[in-house]
């Protein structure tokens, strides 16, 4: 009797299984269409805004610096110049400067350029700075987008142009009269009405959606395959419970059931082989699966990442978010890959240990970048501080701390999960976690 309740209950747990993993099916393939819609929309919106970059890109008219700097600028805005100052301003990073630049007729306009100077350039400097011998170059067309003069740029090109003149002439209540509204910011294009930030969003959400889809599909789709095999299972064992429960000696007559008719309905080299199969032989372990295991502990660690760097934003020490990271990383893997093995065991260890790594690194990336962002806020000094991370930390001293937390991080890492770490080293096959 209580094995029949027993059956019952696993039988109602293997067709929950069953419903659960066409729930996630149904919930995955939604995801698939909506992230392949998102994702064409991206595209559309993409390949949209590139025809309208390319058409503004093939048309150029003069720049004005009196005109106000428009967000949608369909085409180039150039000038012809013939005479070129030393840098006046640089940013930060020493990348981009700023410059007089003079036409024919001896007005003046600023100049944003990235980078030093081509022959070209260099030699509309030597002929403003040159002696008289030297003759005047041809014209040099410089073409780019108007953008509005900001305050710091304004105030040294005020005293630049009052230190050129030896005559304090300029100053901000006649810039303007002077040099416009607008500089020359020849390190942009015009791309018109295209819109390719909002291409770009479309384009991440799509390929968000169809990435957690994709995972949402194997994973219930093996699911479902392994319930549909325990189900098969427990319908055999149970017929075969039934056939033998028949076999038994009757209760009314307390007979034996005939000899022959057991045997015709129980071929003894078929029935036994099958008992031995499912009741004495092992059964057969589950392989796990490396590759998304990997993507499991990847995934599972960046979550103590994320604690990292929250910790150590408040101010607190963040190497105790190491011992997240393990666990995380382990509980990834075995989601993922079906099984927790010592293989998987090892490499979970291996990936966490390099994420404590890789977030202390994130987070003086972070610290560089806040002190930056004072002066700009933009993808290219995130860009600019990771291409430069080693010359900025040895620039601004700041090695010492950088290895004074790692190291911290490590230790309390080990500390906090000493006996964690002692268990994956001594795990075998089969015992489990």
């Amino acid at each position: 009797m209580n094995q029949g309740i027993n059956g019952q209950k696993k039988q109602i747990t293997t067709k929950q299984k069953k419903k659960n993993a066409v729930t996630g099916i149904v919930l995955g393939a939604i995801l698939l269409i909506f992230g392949a819609i998102l994702t064409v929309t991206g595209m559309f919106f993409s390949i949209d805004a590139g025809v309208e970059a390319r058409k503004s890109q093939a048309r150029e008219t003069s720049f004005d610096p009196w005109e106000t700097g428009s967000a949608i600028q369909a085409s180039y805005k150039t000038i012809d110049v013939v005479g070129l100052t030393y840098d006046f301003a640089v940013d930060f990073k020493e990348t981009y400067h700023y410059y007089f630049a003079f036409d024919e007729q001896g007005h003046s306009v600023i100049v944003k350029m990235k980078g030093e100077l081509t022959p070209e350039h260099q030699a509309l400097v030597d002929y403003l700075f040159g002696d008289e011998t030297v003759e005047m170059p041809e014209p040099v067309r410089i073409r780019g987008v108007a953008t509005l003069i900001e305050d710091d740029i304004r105030d040294f090109a005020i005293e630049y142009m009052n230190e050129l003149y030896d005559e304090e002439f300029l100053n901000e209540d006649n810039f303007k009269d002077y040099l416009g509204m607008t500089f020359l910011d020849t390190t942009e294009k015009p791309v018109g009405h295209g819109d390719y930030s909002t291409g770009y969003v479309f384009l991440g959400l799509g390929f968000s959606f169809l990435a957690i889809s994709v995972l949402l599909l194997v994973l219930n789709i093996r699911g479902h395959k392994a319930a549909v095999l325990a189900e098969e299972k427990e319908k055999t064992l149970l017929s075969q419970m039934s056939t033998y429960s028949s076999d038994a000696p009757s209760p009314v007559t307390q007979g034996m059931p005939d000899l022959q008719d057991v045997i015709d309905r129980n071929p003894p080299e078929t029935q036994e082989d099958e008992l031995k199969k499912m009741i004495q032989e092992p059964k057969e372990e589950k392989r796990s699966n490396v590759f998304l295991g990997i993507i499991g502990a990847v995934g599972g660690s960046l979550v103590g990442v994320a604690l990292w760097l929250v910790i150590s934003m408040v101010g607190f020490i963040a190497g105790i978010a190491g011992f997240l990271m393990l666990k995380f990383a382990l509980l990834g893997y075995q989601k993922l890959s079906g099984k927790l093995d010592k293989k998987g065991a090892i490499i979970s260890l291996f990936v966490a240990a390099f994420m404590v790594f890789g977030a202390n690194v994130l987070d003086f990336v972070i610290s560089i970048c806040k002190a930056y962002f004072q002066f700009e806020a933009s993808f290219d000094t995130i860009r600019f501080v990771v291409m430069n991370f080693v010359g900025l930390m040895t620039e601004y001293d700041m090695w010492r701390g950088f290895w004074v937390n790692l190291v911290i991080g490590y230790g309390l890492s080990i500390w906090s999960s000493f006996s964690l770490i002692g268990s994956i080293l001594r795990y075998k096959e089969g015992d489990g976690r």
